[in-house]
């Protein structure tokens, strides 16, 4: 019995050896730099990305971006359900840079988070963008998010690996989906956005299934309601993703507010939340640049 914990002793801080590596050049300007990178991956900074990228740079591109992104952290929040391994700072305390850091993991440990989504969310938008200069900038932002989620002391490498792994694959099941130019009737596409979404909510609940599938729902569904286009002035729609932004983010506070934590908790509640906060980006916005003159009102179909 000693000899194998003893053995387990070694094998975990071999794991943490990288850690403690990294640690070695730790102060608190660099704890501050690591906690701003790794916050560049929060939620919001995404909700505001994903806004900014359907209404302002390209509808197309946009709503396949988010598609993916969002089942990607689904598939995410599953896998930590099922592995459950625990994070560095639960192991040794110490390694925990500052409470700022541990407010950024909750949750189990494997696959990270942070880096499954900057890999899934900057790895797609570089197969779309197709330039080198963009591609070697979201490597950099990629490697820098996990980086920083290994320095904080919330990681393991293994996290971070495995994360970068599943966003890839995430990343090329989805551009081959989209690739194959399977065409997909109106209505078939708003009653599946809705039904499965949905199904996952109720069936197969996950820590932010709401924000995540109801934000699905609302791009896979939104976008046929009212078709949005990026193809008018770059003023027009730069405006117009200013005003999206205020209204997205008025409706996430604005709801947050004044819905009671029961109905936010809630399996439905949740998912109906987050499917009219990402629908105030999809549907209502997109309207209201039509109905401006913001952005100009074409009779062809997005893609999915």
């Amino acid at each position: 019995m000693l000899s194998r914990n003893v053995r387990e002793g070694r094998c975990v801080e071999s794991r943490m050896e990288l850690i403690y590596a990294l640690q070695e050049a730790a102060s608190p300007t660099l704890d501050r730099i690591m906690l701003l990178v790794t916050n560049a991956g929060s939620e919001l900074v995404y909700v505001a990305l994903l806004v900014v990228a359907y209404v302002v740079v390209d509808a197309r591109a946009g709503r396949s971006l988010a598609i993916v992104f969002l089942s990607s952290m689904y598939l995410n929040a599953l896998l930590k359900l099922m592995f459950s391994t625990q994070r560095p700072f639960e192991i040794d305390p110490t390694v925990a840079r500052s409470p700022s850091a541990v407010d950024t993991a909750p949750g189990h440990g494997f696959p990270s988070g942070h880096a499954q989504g900057a890999m899934t969310f900057w790895g797609t938008a570089a197969v779309f963008v197709r330039r080198t200069w963009f591609t070697l900038t979201a490597a950099v932002l990629v490697a820098a998010v996990g980086v920083s989620r290994l320095y904080l002391g919330v990681h393991m490498p293994i996290d971070v690996i495995g994360g970068m792994t599943i966003g890839l694959i995430v990343i090329a099941v989805g551009v081959a989906l989209q690739r194959s130019g399977m065409s997909v009737s109106r209505p078939v596409v708003i009653a599946l956005g809705l039904l499965v979404p949905l199904a996952l909510q109720l069936l197969v609940p996950v820590d932010d299934a709401g924000v995540l599938l109801g934000g699905l729902a609302a791009f896979i569904v939104g976008p046929e309601l009212v078709r949005h286009h990026t193809g008018g002035p770059l003023l027009g729609r730069v405006l117009l993703g200013v005003i999206a932004l205020g209204l997205v983010f008025a409706a996430l506070m604005g709801s947050s507010a004044l819905l009671s934590e029961e109905v936010k908790r809630s399996a439905i509640g949740g998912f109906v939340r987050y499917a009219v906060i990402g629908s105030v980006g999809t549907v209502l916005v997109p309207y209201l640049g039509r109905l401006t003159g913001l952005t100009p009102a074409r009779t062809a179909r997005p893609g999915a």
